[in-house]
């Protein structure tokens, strides 16, 4: 039964019935992409013009998740999850390998992509930000070129849940223009 509940709501997560702004230019030349208090900043990053620098908030306490290039819900997506612990961010490099179920890189045979890792939690949200290749080579990683247009999948955990395999909450997904 608790299978059929988390299919359903990632039905409907999947659907775009969320209240979402299309991206926008911040002040800093940054992109950003708001939907149900979620927010997907990114731009290229100043420290390398092969990486891209990516921050992502949530109104949780728990784990927050952006994915690029799912084919069906999770499945192959490229995921980045993480949470604060702390006052100390905790983020992985995952595979999308089912359609409901992940896996970090590495345990898959890939590698770790992320750098620059930093995060932030309040009483009420949780920000991560973190640097990623466009092309880091890992199989389990998409390739990814400014100016592309991709469908990203959001979400995020209860409150509380400082880990990277309890349930989401919320989820939500869009396609748009890297």
């Amino acid at each position: 039964m608790r299978a059929m509940i988390t299919i359903a709501v990632i039905l409907f997560a999947l659907t775009g019935c969320g209240d979402s702004t299309g991206p926008e230019e911040g002040d800093s030349g940054e992109s950003i992409y708001t939907v149900d208090g979620f927010t997907f900043t990114w731009r290229e990053s100043l420290y390398s013009a092969d990486s891209l620098m990516i921050t992502i908030s949530a109104p949780t306490t728990g784990w927050i998740a952006v994915g690029f290039e799912p084919t069906s819900f999770m499945e192959d997506a490229d995921l980045i999850i993480g949470y604060v612990d702390q006052g100390y961010a905790h983020v992985r490099d995952d595979f999308g390998t089912g359609t409901v179920t992940h896996d970090s890189d590495v345990n898959l045979g890939g590698t770790r992509d992320i750098t620059r890792i930093g995060g932030a939690e309040t009483a009420t949200e949780t920000h991560i930000s973190f640097s990623i290749p466009y092309d880091s080579g890992d199989i389990y990683d998409k390739q990814l070129t400014e100016g592309n247009t991709y469908t990203f999948i959001f979400a995020y955990g209860a409150d509380g849940s400082d880990d990277f395999t309890s349930s989401h909450v919320w989820a939500e997904s869009a396609s748009f223009e890297l």
